[in-house]
């Protein structure tokens, strides 16, 4: 089946259907509200203000048998960073419109202070053990942005926002997993259809990650952010600068009804390098003894334009149940399956397949988004073609950041982060306090990446707890948070035999 094929089936499902998708693996481990905040409360005074102080402590054991990592260049690594964020609107009279603005200054008070000391893999010091290096993905170094400058108008029927902002959408999201969110530069506008449908629009220009402080006409798979991946290696960027790309634009139409009905159909067009559709739904039957709920996902992504990344087919189908068993406690069971496509080739000048992997030489591209992280991309045939393996998602704007909604996600890896096809499952279980003041989140993943002639096996369990001191009552308090996040992984095949990561997060909200 052709993408315009299942483009046209996906629509047509949104459409006709009603099996649609809610749950995301994304929201187990992002942050909740404090106990009682309130929500949806209507603005008493013209200006409102809110904001966080809020400090991280991370770190990462590359390897399992030593501070180097035997035979692993890799050193182990640890970071300590604290930020301040404040945000206030400004709401004019009482008419629908206002004005925001979002300001964040973080120092982690040692010697990388900038950005400028970590591209593409830069270290603020030696690659030697017993050193440790930062773990830029907090980041390791000094932020200092005004992430949020906007104009908002907002009835109950209609919305819309243009300037620098936060938005909230499946492949493009806050990620607000560490000292700031990433935010986006552009237009959003959304209206209520009526008979439970609504619709909305977007159009950005510009992003702004997590680890920057400044907007950029680029993506995290077009650029070198601190922390993460980049550019892929075959794909070649001239001078080791960023590839200039427009931003998306996004349709999104929306189903949602007293019936425990959810669902949400995505067009996403990222500017010369895919376009993405993305159909999610879930349903909650009325029982109140076990709350079952059903939650599927399914995608189709295509490389467009100049084909930035070269070339993209992946095609995603997940499902997701969830219950209660018993109070307090929730249980959850996801899988997800993005399968592998080949091309039998002879290589261009420049690229080889060299131990299961496309090699380039400096200069050259090879134009496929193939799998990263260890995961065998090619095969070299007797004939004197190769055969090349391909087919993982491209998420320019989750990328390395596992806050993407696939079901599978874990705190540390997904499937969209190593780009790579196979299939993955995750079972998950949450405790929440009778006060709700204390959570718990334990879950157990696998992942197959890619079938080119052997899967890499991955396994990662994960420990979430969090706790609020205080509950929210009136006043400027709006919680104070501590926070911990274990997760470790083994893996075959290729890449760190054990790694290990922990986060420790203390954080005020007034």
């Amino acid at each position: 089946m052709g993408y315009s094929a299942i483009r046209t089936a996906l629509i047509g499902t949104v459409v006709c259907a009603g099996a649609f998708v809610g749950m995301s693996a994304s929201a187990l481990s992002a942050p909740t509200p404090a106990p009682n905040t309130a929500a949806g409360t209507k603005p008493q005074h013209a200006f409102t203000y809110r904001g966080y102080v809020r400090s991280y402590y991370f770190t990462r054991q590359n390897a399992s048998n030593s501070t180097q990592g035997g035979a692993n260049t890799q050193v182990n690594q640890a970071s300590f960073n604290s930020a301040v964020s404040l945000h206030g609107d400004y709401r004019f009279a009482e008419t629908p419109w206002s004005v925001g603005g979002s300001y964040l200054y973080a120092d982690p008070l040692n010697s990388c202070s900038s950005a400028l000391q970590h591209v593409k893999g830069m270290r603020c010091v030696s690659n030697v053990a017993p050193n440790t290096n930062p773990d830029d993905t907090l980041p390791g170094f000094r932020l200092n942005t005004l992430y949020e400058a906007y104009v908002q108008y907002k009835t109950p029927d209609l919305f819309g926002k243009a300037g620098d902002q936060l938005i909230t959408t499946p492949w493009a999201n806050p990620s607000d997993s560490r000292l700031k969110p990433a935010a986006f530069q552009g237009v959003d506008l959304g209206g209520d259809l009526g008979a439970d449908w609504s619709l909305e629009a977007m159009d950005m220009i510009r992003f702004e990650n997590r680890t920057s402080s400044s907007f950029d006409a680029s993506t995290l798979l077009t650029s070198f952010p601190a922390g993460n991946p980049g550019i892929p290696s075959n794909t070649f960027d001239p001078g080791g600068q960023s590839i200039h790309t427009n931003g998306f634009e996004l349709g999104k139409l929306a189903y949602a009804n007293n019936t425990g009905l959810r669902a949400a159909l995505y067009d996403y067009a990222v500017s010369d390098i895919s376009n993405l559709l993305w159909l999610e739904s879930s349903y909650s039957w009325d029982r109140p003894m076990y709350k079952p709920t059903l939650s599927l996902q399914l995608g189709t992504e295509r490389q467009t334009g100049s084909a930035a990344l070269g070339k993209i087919s992946a095609d995603v189908l997940g499902a997701q149940l969830g219950a209660s068993p018993i109070r307090n406690v929730g249980l959850s069971f996801g899988f997800d399956s993005v399968p592998s496509k080949s091309d039998t080739l002879v290589l261009p000048a420049g690229v080889s397949c060299s131990k299961d992997a496309i090699k380039v030489s400096a200069g050259a591209t090879f134009d496929y988004f193939l799998p990263s992280g260890g995961s065998p991309n090619c095969e070299a045939n007797a004939d004197g073609t190769t055969t090349v393996y391909f087919g993982g998602i491209a998420s320019p704007y989750t990328d390395g950041y596992a806050t993407d909604p696939l079901f599978t996600t874990s705190l540390t890896q997904g499937m969209a982060d190593r780009r790579s096809s196979g299939s993955s499952w995750k079972v998950a279980a949450t405790y929440v306090s009778n006060d709700t003041q204390f959570h718990a989140i334990v879950s157990r993943a696998i992942y197959d990446y890619g079938d080119a002639f052997v899967a890499q096996h991955t396994a990662e369990t994960d420990i979430d707890a969090y706790y609020y001191f205080n509950r929210v009552g009136k006043g400027p308090y709006r919680g104070f948070l501590l926070r911990d996040r274990y997760g470790e992984r083994t893996q075959s095949l290729a890449g760190l035999p054990l790694f290990k990561y922990n986060r420790t997060q203390l954080e005020y909200d007034f």
